[in-house]
């Protein structure tokens, strides 16, 4: 109990966030659960918004309803188990007691942890394909990285890493012999689309998103400099100032990872490819969100150099402090 302290006060500030913002009606990033509760029949009568987004998060909702009667809860309780499975993969990978700290820093980390969102469920994935790969249990590895593409597309930009990686230490073969269970879980996806929206709709949720935004579909990184301009001339400085540290740090982190023959440093530069090139709106007000994951790689890279728990002592809270606000 006491090698795991930081996970269990985690856990407690995390539950209470929750409680915080259900009473204040803040429960959800989208409506999953209005999904969940449409499965598995009438998925195709759900609202045009609702349609949009991907189906990983509410088929687990569903099946966990089963369990606790209640689709709120159920989607807590996925949340719950993807933080506490996530910090148990970093704990095993690299043996630090403040493997917590990736969770709950920078502050979008704790406030992911207290919403029914996608974000925590793609971490755990994504680690635990890492995981794996280091087991050398790829065909595991490539299918918990498939699965992930059921919760956000940048799925698909995480194998482009683990390509990278592969063609770099001349294990093409490898990569290509066990490709199919990577696309096993991903032609399920399609499958999914093509049995709910139509055969004509396998990539679904993508052109849902540009029929959502028209007018605005450009490149990621043209986005974001287009949304800095905007909150600057509106006003909105909270945004921008959240937004340029975030992309200060994300910046910072990636270059001082550059490593060629490192699998984390070829997911992590995946994701950011992904993102600034993928133009998701708004932007920079959830630049944080969409960069969160990338997050516990960088700890697998830096944990070494951090091993005072005077960090958690003042990280913590800071995360608790701007998560509540």
């Amino acid at each position: 109990m006491q090698k795991h302290k930081w996970l269990i006060i985690s856990l407690v500030l995390s539950v209470f966030l929750m409680f915080f913002r259900f009473s204040h009606g803040i429960i959800q990033q989208d409506n999953y659960t209005g999904y969940a509760q449409a499965l598995p029949d009438s998925v195709s009568k759900i609202s045009f918004f609702e349609s949009r987004l991907f189906p990983g998060l509410p088929i687990l909702i569903y099946l966990a309803t089963f369990l606790v009667q209640n689709y709120y809860l159920a989607g807590y309780l996925i949340t719950s188990l993807s933080f506490i499975g996530s910090y148990f993969l970093l704990y095993k990978l690299t043996n630090s007691k403040l493997s917590i700290l990736p969770l709950v820093f920078p502050p979008v980390l704790l406030n992911i942890a207290s919403l029914i969102d996608t974000e925590f469920p793609f971490i755990f994935l994504i680690l635990l394909g890492y995981f794996l790969i280091k087991k050398e249990k790829f065909a595991w590895a490539f299918m918990a990285i498939g699965l992930s593409v059921w919760f956000r597309l940048a799925g698909v930009a995480v194998m482009a890493g683990v390509f990278m990686y592969f063609l770099i230490e001349k294990r093409l073969r490898k990569f290509v012999t066990y490709l199919p269970y990577f696309l096993i879980p991903v032609a399920a996806f399609l499958i999914y689309n093509v049995y709910f929206f139509g055969p004509a709709n396998p990539f679904y949720q993508v052109f849902t998103y540009k029929a959502l935004h028209p007018a605005r579909i450009s490149l990621g990184v043209i986005q974001l400099a287009e949304d800095l301009l905007r909150a600057f001339r509106w006003g909105w400085y909270r945004i921008l100032i959240s937004g340029l540290a975030y992309m200060l740090l994300f910046a910072v982190l990636w270059v001082k990872s550059i490593k060629i023959r490192s699998l984390p440093f070829w997911i992590i530069t995946g994701i950011y490819f992904f993102t600034l090139t993928v133009n998701l709106v708004p932007f920079l007000e959830n630049l944080g969100r969409y960069l969160a994951p990338t997050v516990p790689l960088f700890w697998i890279i830096f944990h070494s150099r951090v091993k005072s728990n005077k960090w958690v002592y003042f990280l913590l809270p800071v995360s608790f402090v701007v998560a509540i606000l």
